[in-house]
């Protein structure tokens, strides 16, 4: 396996699709990162809430965190998941949300797309479209939606800056963005971050705070925070925390 160094940002791009597409359909297997029920109920979704859905839903649950206590997602309100997954953090924003707002899910992963689209027919929400592609190509018009959550994108993305200013040119102005990400106390060694798995177990790219806040803010975002703190299943190194952020689109 050659070094992480020596992928181009397309390589990382297609290994992130072909890793996340196994997950999607083959969630029992070995990964190097959680995945699944087990995972989701052990940063806070709870069990109640998952008898009620699909298996499809959570199986293939693999984000940094559980951003849904922070996320305030209203009636009406048009929401883009980046990386949306099976669609569970979708599906629970669209509870919010209802009939008379529109959801969009992007995925790089088709395989994922596929299996959140069947996910939701079955729930019966249908004011929601599907969208493959890269975070830092949204296909959606500047000023179109009013929330853009995420669940563990930016780490997967080898350009962030670029995915920052695609959140705040679909963003509308007043809009926000509230996501789950592992974040970096400090920065790490370089040994930590050699080959592509470390891409896929969000450290590979993870962000030190300070500088992911900064990048926003010069990204077109402001009012950039932190909301919250914590360490789950996913922050196996002792520099790295799962983090709920939160910004807006200036207006």
């Amino acid at each position: 396996m050659k070094p992480l160094s020596q992928y181009a940002p397309d390589e990382i791009k297609a290994a992130v699709a072909d890793r996340y597409s196994s997950v999607a359909t083959s969630p029992d297997q070995k990964f190097n990162f959680p995945v699944g029920r087990k995972f989701a109920e052990s940063v806070g979704y709870e069990s109640t809430v998952l008898d009620g859905l699909p298996q499809g839903m959570w199986e293939s649950f693999t984000g940094a965190g559980n951003p849904q206590t922070f996320v305030d997602a209203r009636a009406g309100e048009s929401a883009l998941d980046l990386g949306c997954g099976a669609g569970l953090d979708l599906y629970l924003y669209s509870q919010r949300i209802g009939l008379n707002g529109k959801l969009y899910g992007l995925d790089l992963s088709l395989a994922m797309l596929d299996k959140a689209s069947q996910n939701f027919s079955k729930m019966g929400v249908a004011n929601v479209e599907w969208l493959n592609a890269s975070a830092d190509n949204i296909p959606l018009p500047d000023n179109s939606v009013d929330l853009v959550t995420a669940n563990g994108i930016y780490n997967l993305s080898p350009d962030k800056d670029a995915v920052m200013r695609e959140v705040a040119r679909v963003l509308r102005p007043g809009g926000r963005t509230i996501f789950a990400e592992i974040v970096l106390k400090s920065e790490l060694p370089s040994e930590v971050r050699c080959e592509i798995n470390d891409w896929f177990r969000c450290i590979g790219g993870a962000l030190v705070e300070q500088d992911f806040l900064s990048r926003m803010e010069a990204n077109g975002l402001t009012n950039a925070e932190i909301l919250w703190l914590g360490r789950n299943a996913r922050t196996g190194h002792a520099l790295s925390h799962s983090a709920v952020l939160r910004a807006e689109k200036r207006t």
